[in-house]
């Protein structure tokens, strides 16, 4: 049947007209309140100009005459009936329900029908509409409750109580699949219902990050029982893999994944969300067809994607109870994603069977997960290596990235240059792109040049404690420019661990509290992520709590203390100051690294390097040992301005340089009265 003949017999105007004559029965009198020329005109699909509309003048409808009309589609209308039949047989309905299911399918097909049942509803004062209905249909309380709560069950009915709903629409393509064939089977009937998943991209073994094996071994083994309740709900940032997850969790239990959502095409014809005042409500209703149509025999699963709209409009559109019953009583195994967890109720979250955290992948995991993407582009295993270094990237974000570079035919240095382009735009687009400014010495570190108080084996103890990822803790103290955040980067780097370096536009907020909960998040994907943490400039974010004035301000150094003491990986602090350090900071750290000035070997080893002089004139060398101030940094400056006067001899400024930055480290003499003898 064309689209254009079902618009015409969609509405069934010849039933509609016959339930609206049966409903108006029930009125003493039928005025234009209840029964308008504009709603006899759609129940009927034409004009009522060629009726006489009024009994008399007192302006009483003559609604038997307005309603009366041919079946102008027979065909469909008997096909309609057929269904309705089948469709109470297939819910276990006894024969007498059979108008009472015609009427709560036919009140959903026709909108019409439903405004005038609302307006009887509002003006047959002595009877409710319930009371009409069954006595229209002739069945008594106990087969009403039944068959209402049969076709709620089903997804049929948005409530088992018509006087307490707008009735409400079922999906489209069921409605037309109603009125255009006759449906035989459960399969028939759900055919149009079903929006197959796409092929998962993955196995399990691309998900090394989550807890595959028990979501595996519960799903077969609930399946296997047929157990009823079979939730889990995959929380996680967005891009993080959940909607492929499922999909290889479908293939490895033997399961067909269908999607649920308010999206139905059929015949070239689409009904989806933009068509929907309530999405939400529509996925509800779509989630109890399919969970009640399918069976165990049809092997599939269910994945409800971006589910927290359903749980926001708890209330509003339906039941709070409704929504925790399918959830703790569905048939059919079904996977519930979402990004945003703490949008849901605790009592909804406890009542998923599984609640499983799907994090976000380390570097070398996102570029394990999206090899494939990049096969045919030409790009280099160093620029994949890159890709999945970048801060906040996902492998949603390398797909789509991939898929441009794909589709304009780019191939190597290109396809690099357009992945680079469309991360970054993606990211950006997020606020979460970082323009990092990531930390390089202007001379290679080296542990010889760094000069601590305490013996070297404290040294060879850290080195052993970031080896063997102990989580040590370690601050180092000292002069500007000693090495402090250079000799953290170095361990890190030797024993190939990522640094994240933690600053107090990282954690400090104006807000009240949300300091505390940057912290947690911080040392949270630190420890899910095994990062190092090196916490630069720490006396300004763990003064001592004797100075504090606010209550917010103890809050914050308190909730730093306790991540700290409960961090699992190494932790380095670099600070100038450690005498402004809370006490309770100090007992917190296993190494506590003094760094002091250069001594005199390190300074002439460092002058030797920066200006590649092998021998130094006596003159040199004895100016360079009465500067007793150096450090590494001050011969970092050395080397940038080497940078500035490439033409000029390094040996005519490197002494007064370095001369003046020794100079800048003495105490100057503070103004006041001499005291005389």
């Amino acid at each position: 049947m064309s689209h254009k003949v079902l618009r015409k017999s969609g509405e069934l105007h010849y039933l509609a007209c016959e339930w609206g004559k049966r409903l108006l029965r029930y009125l003493p009198s039928v005025d234009t309140d209840v029964l308008s020329k504009s709603l006899a005109s759609n129940l009927r699909g034409s004009s009522v100009s060629s009726v006489p509309f009024f009994k008399d003048r007192n302006e009483s409808v003559n609604y038997k005459a307005c309603l009366t009309i041919s079946d102008r589609q027979p065909k469909v209308t008997k096909t309609f009936l057929d269904n309705c039949s089948f469709i109470r047989s297939l819910m276990d309905l006894p024969k007498q329900t059979d108008l009472l299911v015609q009427f709560a399918l036919l009140s959903q097909v026709n909108q019409w029908l439903r405004a005038l049942a609302s307006s009887v509803h509002l003006q047959a004062s002595h009877l409710s509409l319930n009371e009409i209905i069954k006595d229209i249909t002739g069945v008594n309380d106990e087969q009403f409750t039944h068959a209402t709560a049969r076709l709620n069950q089903y997804g049929f009915l948005p409530d088992v109580d018509f006087s307490s709903y707008d009735f409400g629409e079922m999906p489209r393509v069921l409605i037309r699949k109603l009125l255009t064939e006759k449906v035989t089977s459960r399969e028939m009937l759900v055919e149009p219902l079903l929006h197959p998943s796409p092929n998962a991209a993955f196995g399990l073994k691309g998900f090394p990050h989550v807890n595959t094996k028990l979501l595996t071994r519960y799903l077969n083994a609930a399946t296997k029982a047929r157990s009823v309740g079979t939730s889990v709900l995959l929380y996680g940032d967005s891009g993080t893999g959940k909607t492929e997850l499922s999909r290889a969790l479908a293939k490895s239990c033997g399961r067909t994944l269908y999607e649920i959502r308010s999206t139905a095409l059929a015949s070239n014809y689409a009904d989806d969300e933009f068509n929907s005042r309530f999405p939400n409500k529509d996925r509800l209703r779509y989630l109890s067809l399919l969970n009640s149509l399918l069976t165990n025999k049809s092997n599939a699963m269910l994945l409800v994607d971006e589910c927290e709209g359903l749980f926001e409009n708890v209330d509003s559109q339906y039941s709070k109870e409704h929504l925790q019953r399918f959830i703790e009583h569905n048939d059919i195994p079904c996977i519930w994603i979402t990004n945003y967890v703490q949008s849901l109720e605790v009592s909804f979250i406890r009542r998923f069977k599984l609640a499983i955290d799907v994090p976000s992948l380390k570097p070398e995991e996102i570029e394990s997960v999206t090899r494939s993407y990049f096969r045919g582009l030409g790009v280099s295993l160093a620029a994949r290596k890159q890709i999945s270094q970048v801060e906040n990237i996902t492998p949603a974000i390398v797909a789509n990235a991939t898929h441009i570079a794909h589709t304009i035919k780019a191939k190597s240095v290109e396809a690099e240059a357009v992945v680079n382009d469309v991360v970054e735009y993606s990211l950006r687009a997020t606020e979460q792109w970082q323009d990092k400014l990531n930390y390089k010495g202007e001379i290679p570190f080296k542990v010889s040049y760094l000069n601590i108080k305490q013996p070297q084996a404290y040294l060879d103890d850290i080195t052993y404690a970031l080896k063997h990822n102990l989580p040590s803790r370690t601050l180092i103290s000292g002069p500007p420019g000693t090495g402090k955040t250079a000799y953290a980067h170095y361990l890190a780097e030797l024993n190939n661990r990522k640094l994240l370096r933690v600053k107090c536009s990282d954690v400090l907020s104006k807000w009240v509290g949300e300091s505390e909960q940057k912290i947690a998040e911080l040392f949270q994907r630190a420890h899910i992520e095994e990062q190092v943490i090196l916490l630069d400039e720490v006396d300004s974010l763990l003064s001592a709590r004797e100075g504090l004035n606010t209550q917010h301000e103890l809050q914050f150094v308190n909730e730093f203390l306790t991540q700290i003491e409960c961090f699992t990986q190494p932790l380095f602090a670099a600070t100038n100051f450690a005498t402004k350090l809370d006490k309770a900071v100090l007992r917190r750290f296993d190494f506590k690294l003094d760094c002091q000035y250069l001594n005199s070997a390190q300074v002439l080893e460092l002058y030797k390097q920066i200006t590649r002089i092998k021998r130094l004139s006596e003159s040199e060398s004895a100016t360079l040992l009465q500067l007793k101030c150096l450090t590494p940094g001050d011969f970092a400056i050395l080397a940038r301005r080497t940078k500035f006067r490439p033409n000029a001899s390094i040996r005519d400024f490197a002494i007064n340089l370095l001369a003046d930055e020794n100079q800048r480290k003495q105490a100057k003499p503070q103004p006041g009265f001499i005291r005389p003898h």
